[in-house]
């Protein structure tokens, strides 16, 4: 009868509006997870061009210091040299030669190329050297599924354009293994966190603090 047809009508236009609902319900959440994978993707690349921008920093600075220490020796050679005896170079010459190589330092940083040099650096330790930083993040086992997504829909505009696959950047676990980490530490680092260690973590009972 028309009623009921009426009514089986409403009931299938009703079921159809929750099915619609609940796409877009999940469409929704899968673009917000897209776009948290995205942040984070960002803010690792932000992350790990600071450090190692830092690094970079340091590797100038050591170099330079090198310089300072075999500008040191050179001078006392040649004061023993012309002098026939051992007599190290008196404080008061120090700042003859550090100045200079403290004034150099300031004119690359202003009028050279050091800009250039410390950017080269920074890619060379990104792209080529292993550091913990630089190293796949760590996310929850429930974002691999939309990480495989991003990185299929990703690399395949890539190779559109020609270009390179983007390298994996994440690994997913749910948990940390604190018996690694605790391993991992340097010596004194075990022996000054055994005063700061959580109570219910226990350290493996066959390893030596002082190992």
């Amino acid at each position: 009868t028309w009623p009921a047809r009426n009514m089986g009508s409403w009931f299938s236009s009703r079921a159809g509006d929750q099915r619609t609902i609940a796409r877009a319900k999940q469409e929704i959440t899968d673009a917000m997870l897209k776009s948290k994978l995205i942040d984070l993707r960002a803010h690792k690349r932000q992350r790990d061009e600071l450090i190692a921008m830092k690094m970079a920093v340091g590797r100038d600075s050591l170099h330079y210091s090198l310089g300072f220490y075999a500008a040191m020796v050179s001078a006392n050679i040649f004061r023993v040299l012309r002098y026939r005896r051992w007599e190290m170079l008196p404080v008061s010459h120090i700042p003859f030669i550090a100045g200079p190589i403290f004034f150099l330092y300031n004119v690359d940083g202003c009028y050279g190329n050091k800009m250039e040099r410390l950017n080269i650096e920074k890619e060379t330790i990104l792209r080529t050297e292993k550091h913990w930083f630089n190293s796949p993040i760590v996310l929850p086992v429930s974002m691999e599924q939309d990480y495989r997504a991003l990185m299929k829909e990703t690399n395949a505009r890539l190779s559109l354009l020609g270009c390179l696959p983007e390298p994996e950047w994440a690994v997913f676990s749910d948990h940390s293994d604190d018996e690694q980490l605790w391993r991992s530490a340097s010596p004194l680092s075990r022996i000054l966190h055994e005063q700061l260690r959580r109570p219910d973590f226990a350290p493996p009972v066959d390893l030596d603090p002082l190992d």
